[in-house]
């Protein structure tokens, strides 16, 4: 296996997934014909509005002298508004389209990406179209006065030109949410930011490049500059973010200096496994049936996957049971598993004490020496009043342990004799 498998991943073929999106992208651009065509019926009311607004002159100086190129313009300006209202369509089918290959903090930040970058889209416009520009043509109309020339100005170009600041505008503004939601959401850090920034400001600039006319080459350069740089600086922080920590999980060292982050999974195995506290440094997450729940599973491989955990313990799960794509999964994200095996060892003892629960986790290794868990185990049976372990490689059937006995599931030899050492009668049991 050599890629990520979600549980609502199918075996579609990739013609199928194309077919999908054909059908989606081809009902999303049918509607923004008819609202296109709705559009270009106000659409003259809408221009003549926003070229008064956008005309420098005390008496009008703005006029069409090219009536094709006007013609154009006017389709473009209803197709742009038809686009802006059919936008709600396009997000609810692009997140149903992507949404199944999407781990769930994938989900989320791409649903308030959307919905975020549609206001902003409205939002950016407007105060375009009614605010800056309107300023920047009268701050540029101001030296026609002072060099003594008349202007006179083309309405289709002037409506060009804002069109692409427009654009240019709600294209940074994407790409600054972009880096802002990733940042927030823990997705974008130091290690990937590579990864972002190729596509970031890969996407933005194909697209800004896409609509600046030809003809202005300095607009071009000038857009491109403020963008890129306006994206740097708002994800200036996020592109240096140290690795991310979460649900209370450290950075633990083995004996040769390798970093290990461990993640304990408290599932309750629909309340057949008890619950025990972790081993310091451990990160914890809880579940009611990670084991059998797909969307649990879901939201393990993405834990696992933002905060990087390279293993995996989970409390009472039969990893056997589990998926086999899932299990993959995990080692894919470069994530190892382990179980304690915690719902079968609670149902070996009567008395209702954690003995051998305690033990199951005192026994864990790697990142943690052999030492240490020997040392904690000791520590458990010297405060007991457990005088027997017995032990073996699997949990035998129908084991009742008594209140003297306890269980450790295929101990170290080191292990053994340490017990051994502290008067306690080892015993090897199995089926």
């Amino acid at each position: 296996m050599n890629d990520l498998h979600l549980s609502s991943d199918g075996r579609s073929s990739v013609q199928s997934h194309l077919d999908e999106l054909s059908k989606r992208l081809t009902a999303v651009i049918m509607l923004v014909i008819i609202l296109t065509g709705i559009w270009s019926l106000s659409i003259d009311e809408i221009l003549h509005y926003l070229l008064g607004k956008l005309d420098p002159c005390e008496y009008s100086c703005v006029n069409i002298f090219s009536p094709d190129e006007w013609a154009g313009t006017r389709w473009l300006s209803a197709a742009i508004i038809g686009l802006l209202t059919a936008m709600p369509f396009a997000i609810q089918q692009a997140y149903s389209f992507a949404k199944p290959g999407l781990l769930p903090s994938e989900r989320r930040a791409l649903i308030i990406w959307m919905m975020m970058m549609w206001i902003l889209a409205f939002s950016s416009l407007i105060f375009t179209m009614t605010e800056f520009l309107p300023w920047l043509y009268s701050y540029g109309h101001s030296f026609n006065n002072d060099t003594g020339l008349i202007g006179r100005y083309d309405a289709a170009e002037m409506l060009r030109i804002s069109i692409s600041i427009a654009w240019a505008m709600v294209l940074v503004l994407a790409a600054m949410s972009v880096v802002t939601i990733a940042g927030m959401s823990k997705l974008l850090w130091s290690g990937n930011a590579g990864w972002w920034r190729l596509r970031i400001h890969g996407i933005m600039l194909m697209l800004l490049w896409l609509v600046i006319p030809v003809n202005l080459p300095g607009l071009l350069f000038t857009l491109t500059l403020m963008a890129s740089g306006v994206v740097e600086l708002i994800g200036w922080k996020s592109f240096r973010a140290p690795m991310p920590i979460g649900h209370g999980m450290c950075e633990l060292l083995d004996g040769e200096g390798g970093v290990h982050r461990v993640l304990y999974v408290d599932c309750r195995c629909c309340g057949t496994s008890p619950k025990i506290s972790p081993l310091k440094g451990m990160g914890l997450v809880e579940y009611h049936a990670v084991c059998r729940d797909p969307e649990q599973q879901d939201n393990l491989l993405d834990v696992v996957k933002r905060f990087n955990a390279n293993k995996v313990v989970f409390s009472g799960c039969n990893i056997e049971s589990m998926p086999i794509d899932y299990i993959d999964s995990l080692r894919f994200l470069g994530c190892t598993t382990n179980t304690l095996n915690l719902a079968k060892i609670s149902v070996a003892r009567t008395d209702n004490s954690e003995i051998d629960l305690n033990l199951a986790m005192a026994c864990q290794t790697n990142p943690w020496s052999e030492g240490s868990a020997i040392e904690r185990c000791a520590a458990l049976v010297d405060g007991s009043d457990i005088t027997t372990i017995l032990y073996g490689e699997i949990i035998p059937f129908g084991l009742n342990l008594q209140t003297n006995e306890a269980w450790i599931t295929d101990p170290s030899d080191s292990l053994i004799q340490k017990m051994a050492e502290l008067g306690i009668s080892m015993k090897y049991c199995s089926n």
